[in-house]
Parts: C-alpha cells; sequence; structure tokens
C-alpha cells in the first residue's frame, strides 16, 4: 500500500454564522428592556446612532407595506389566520398601556388606581406609593441610632442588617456572620440581642418559635405553656391536640385559645415594610379584544427605537477624510443601518410568531388557563415557514399581558395528555389547571384524594394517572388530602 499526499477540488455548502447574523439572532431573544440596554451600548461605540430620551413614538409598517420576505401574509384578507380567529394584526401600538396594563398586571394595586384622577398614570401611581413608605433598613437604622449608644456595637448592628431574611428573621449562623465582618462573634452576639428588642415586634429572631415568643413577650402574654407550645408547632399541623395539652399541663379548650392567640401574630415581621429593590415585569406583548377580534400591540413604554443621525452622516460623507477615516465612517454608517433594519426585523418577527400563537390559543384568549391546547414550536414553525429554534429565541424572555394576566411566551407550549375519548388533546397546563379548580371548590372536611382527581378528570376526557395527578400537584404547590384534611380539622377546632 503506497502512502503519499495529493491535491483535490472540493465543492460543498456550509453556513457561515457572519459577526451579524450571530448578532441578528441574538436580539431575537432579547426582551425589551434587554434591547433597550443594547441599543444604549450601541450608540456609545457609534456616532452615527441618535441618542432619544423619549419612548418609541413611531408606528411599525402596516402589515400591507411589509416585505413578503418578512411576513407575506398577515394583511391578506384570505389568510386563515385573519378569517378564522379574527385576529388584529395591525402593528400600531397601544398609546393608552397605562390604563390597560393597571387593569391587567395583579401586581398593582387596583384600589390606588381607581382611586386616582383619570390623568395620574400607572407610574405615578406606583412612584407616589413608593415614596410615601419607609423601608425596613431605614426604620432599623433610625431605631439603632436612638437606642445604640456605643458607636461600635452601632455600627456593627447596621451592618447585620444586610444580613436580615427577607421575612425579617435572622437565619445565618452566628460565626459566619462574626467572620464576613471580621469581628469577635461576642460582639455579634451582644448587637444580636440588641436588635431584637426593635421595632416590628419579632424582627431578628433566628427561628419562627422566637419570632412569635418575642411577639408574646411585648404583649405580656409569653409563659412556660406558651413557650413548649412554641417548641411543639410541628405537632399542630398533624391534629394531635391532646399531645399538646398534656406537654403544656392545660385542657385542650386552653389550647385552642392559645393558637387563637398566635394566629393574631405575625410570623414575618418584614412584611410590613415596603422592599428596598421593587420591581415591576413589564410585559414585552399585548393582547386585547378589538372590534375586529384580536389586537395584538408590541410594548411601547419599554421598546426602544434606533435612529439614525441623517444629517450627521451626510455631513461626513461631504467631509474629505483620508482613507482611514472614509473606511470608519463607512463601516460604522453600515452598522448603525444594518442595527435599524435588524431591530424592526425582530419586532415585526415577535407579532409574526406571537399572532400564530393567539390562532392556535384562541380558546386560552377567551375562557382562561383551563382551555390551554397542548402546542409545541414545530407547530408554530411550520406554521409560518421558519425554524423551530427561531420561534425558540422569540419567545424566550418574553412576557405577554393578556386578559388572564402577565405571563411568559413559553407558557402556551405545553405537552400533550391523552383523551379517554376520542376527542383532542389536553394541554398538561390546562389540566393543572383543571386540578387547582378542583381542589378550590372541595368541601374542605372532604378533600379529594389523587385518585379521586384522576377519575373526576377521566370523566372531563383527560387520561390522567394517579401519580401524574400527584405531580402536578406538587408543581402547584398543594398539599396532599390527607394534609389538607388535617389543616381544615385544626381551622375547624380553632374557630370553635
Amino acid at each position: 500500500m503506497k502512502l503519499g499526499q495529493q491535491l483535490k477540488i472540493k465543492q460543498n455548502q456550509s453556513l457561515i454564522m457572519t459577526p451579524q447574523l450571530q448578532q441578528a439572532i441574538k436580539l431575537l431573544q432579547l426582551s425589551n428592556i434587554e434591547l433597550a440596554e443594547f441599543i444604549d451600548n450601541a450608540q456609545l461605540e457609534n456616532p452615527f446612532l441618535k441618542e432619544k430620551t423619549g419612548l418609541s413614538e413611531k408606528k411599525l409598517e402596516p402589515a400591507e407595506n411589509i416585505t413578503p420576505d418578512i411576513c407575506n401574509n398577515l394583511n391578506n384578507s384570505t389568510d386563515p389566520l385573519k378569517k378564522d380567529s379574527n385576529v388584529d394584526l395591525e402593528n400600531t401600538f397601544d398609546t393608552h398601556l397605562s390604563s390597560d396594563f393597571n387593569r391587567e398586571n395583579k401586581n398593582l394595586s387596583e384600589k390606588e388606581i381607581i382611586k386616582s384622577s383619570n390623568t395620574t398614570s400607572a407610574g405615578e401611581v406606583i412612584e407616589k406609593t413608593l415614596e410615601n413608605k419607609i423601608s425596613l433598613r431605614e426604620h432599623l437604622v433610625n431605631q439603632i441610632n436612638i437606642d445604640f449608644k456605643d458607636s461600635t456595637i452601632k455600627t456593627i448592628a447596621i451592618r447585620m442588617i444586610d444580613f436580615l431574611h427577607p421575612s425579617g428573621w435572622f437565619i445565618t449562623p452566628v460565626d459566619e456572620v462574626a467572620k464576613d465582618l471580621n469581628v469577635d462573634i461576642s460582639v455579634i452576639k451582644e448587637a444580636l440581642d440588641k436588635l431584637k428588642h426593635l421595632e416590628p415586634s419579632g424582627i431578628f429572631a433566628e427561628n419562627l418559635s422566637e419570632c412569635l415568643g418575642n411577639q408574646l413577650k411585648d404583649l405580656n402574654l409569653y409563659n412556660s405553656s406558651f413557650k413548649i407550645l412554641l417548641d411543639n408547632l410541628d405537632y399542630l399541623p398533624l391534629g394531635k391536640i391532646k399531645q399538646v395539652s398534656k406537654l403544656c399541663n392545660v385542657s385542650e379548650e386552653k389550647i385552642f385559645k392559645m393558637i387563637k392567640v398566635i394566629k393574631t401574630l405575625n410570623p414575618k415581621p418584614a412584611d410590613t415594610f415596603s422592599q428596598e429593590k421593587v420591581h415591576i415585569d413589564q410585559p414585552d406583548i399585548i393582547v386585547t379584544r378589538s372590534e375586529k377580534g384580536w389586537r395584538i400591540d408590541l410594548n411601547n413604554s419599554n421598546l426602544p427605537t434606533v435612529n439614525l443621525d441623517e444629517n450627521y452622516i451626510e455631513e461626513i460623507n461631504n467631509f474629505k477624510l483620508d482613507e482611514k477615516g472614509n473606511n470608519f465612517a463607512a463601516e460604522k454608517i453600515g452598522e448603525a443601518r444594518w442595527l435599524k433594519k435588524a431591530v424592526d426585523q425582530r419586532n415585526k418577527t415577535i407579532l409574526r410568531v406571537t399572532s400564530e400563537i393567539v390562532k392556535k390559543q384562541v380558546s386560552f384568549f377567551k375562557h382562561g388557563l383551563s382551555h390551554m391546547k397542548p402546542m409545541i414550536l414545530k407547530d408554530i414553525s411550520d406554521a409560518i415557514g421558519m425554524h423551530e429554534s427561531t420561534v425558540s429565541r422569540v419567545t424566550n424572555s418574553k412576557l405577554i399581558l393578556t386578559e388572564w394576566g402577565a405571563m411568559p411566551l413559553k407558557h402556551f407550549f405545553s405537552a400533550s395528555i391523552a383523551s379517554s375519548e376520542n376527542t383532542e388533546m389536553h394541554a398538561a397546563s390546562a389540566v393543572r389547571e383543571t386540578i387547582r379548580s378542583l381542589i378550590s371548590s372541595e368541601i374542605a372536611s372532604k378533600p379529594l384524594s389523587d385518585d379521586k382527581l384522576a377519575g373526576i378528570l377521566s370523566k372531563e376526557g383527560m387520561e390522567v394517572a394517579r401519580r401524574t395527578v400527584a405531580k402536578y400537584r406538587d408543581m402547584l404547590n398543594i398539599p396532599s388530602s390527607s394534609q389538607r384534611r388535617r389543616e381544615s380539622r385544626l381551622q375547624r377546632l380553632v374557630s370553635n
């Protein structure tokens, strides 16, 4: 066998990921907030991008002006999307977002918005609400400055606020805090003892029993019986009232009265204060009812725009630059024009994907979560002629606002559940919502077991095994039927 080197010519095709193609793919998966940050950074590096502090004012092109390769069927009167589902595909932005967003977003206080005047926006309501509230940190620092005389202990105490759990408990081990603050553990313990006397009552407690005990002490109700009861709180959900009464050496009637007192206490003392970092997720897409059916808009309150400084571009083109300067200017002008085109195409692609989702999930938009249909990425990609990876990137990190609240766009893609009849398949999310609804309407003293739930679902056409019901129930953070029964019994005993 003879070995040697040879030169051969071979022709093949391959996809080359150019930097611009990589960036276009990246833009697809960015949310509106992330896109705004990306454009801000681009403006710092490109002198031909005009800075604009205001929100998006320019409307997207109407569907009839969209190039065929981007969205060739959106405004066609024969398009089944518009014919069958009555989806309004006018790509104009909703200029009344504030009022709509207040009504739909569960995170906002509906009562505050109703009381405000018609000209008050949601942002103003939130700002006024927040600025009038004092944070927990400010509240504690004010007390420390008054109550703590030793400057060293005062400084350490203020730094220890950063170790508080959101509930108001101090659950970080003392030795770890001493190590992080580089002080002796005795100093931490001394500061902690004083911090436990601050308001709100129960703050800086190291566990639930101590938190509730400190509140009872402030009410002058704490005694040996309450101490034993608090040390054995785990027995209460199990319904072991007799055992607890024996441990406390009091009657069962007295135990019920003590439990009523404990129920008036606050196990999370920090909850009454505003959090310093308030984050309200804003949707990227808004779907609302219209006279024609359904209207799909991009959220213009957080959607950035790319604006070119055409005057500066013209000035540079008329200016005589050297070869290096011309090359730099041409490169940056090309990047700016490409970015504007890429962002416009991103927005149109999002609208196109969302419109197909609305078409396939129109039952959800009309009736809610229990009517969600099973759907996978391929269903959308086949319908609009895009690759599954493109659809996946479009739906990544995007929030959509519907009549049923704001939710991730990914939420519409759900596995299918077999049907017990010759009917269409059911989405797993719809089955979970049905389970939630059944449990919420059950008789408290006779909770539905997983077997019974599976039987009811089967009668409704959803073929779900008992173990699947248990899995979905756990996903919904709903306890088992036996635990729900014990909690119901305890609730009845306490309320008597």
